[in-house]
């Protein structure tokens, strides 16, 4: 047995910074990282009682994110360029 070299469409999501095997899972990362961007992760600390908010626990944002994922899918099938930019 060898090993051998594969030709493999890999799919890349610039704001997360990796790259994925699926379509899907590269959309659904870089609308993630977009939503953390605009909407960063508040830790809470003792004094507060460690309250935390994050923008999966809203449900309009939950909505924004469903949103982003198929804007971001079908700009990558239309072949846009900067589609997240716009």
């Amino acid at each position: 047995m060898r090993v051998e070299p594969i030709k493999v469409t890999v799919y890349r999501a610039p704001t997360a910074g990796r790259r994925y095997l699926s379509k899907r899972a590269a959309v659904r990362a870089e609308a993630r990282a977009l939503m953390e961007r605009k909407y960063p992760t508040e830790r809470g600390d003792e004094t507060d009682g460690w309250h935390h908010w994050h923008w999966s626990e809203d449900p309009r944002l939950a909505l924004v994110y469903d949103r982003l994922v198929r804007m971001l899918s079908r700009a990558m099938a239309t072949g846009a360029k900067g589609a997240a930019n716009a």
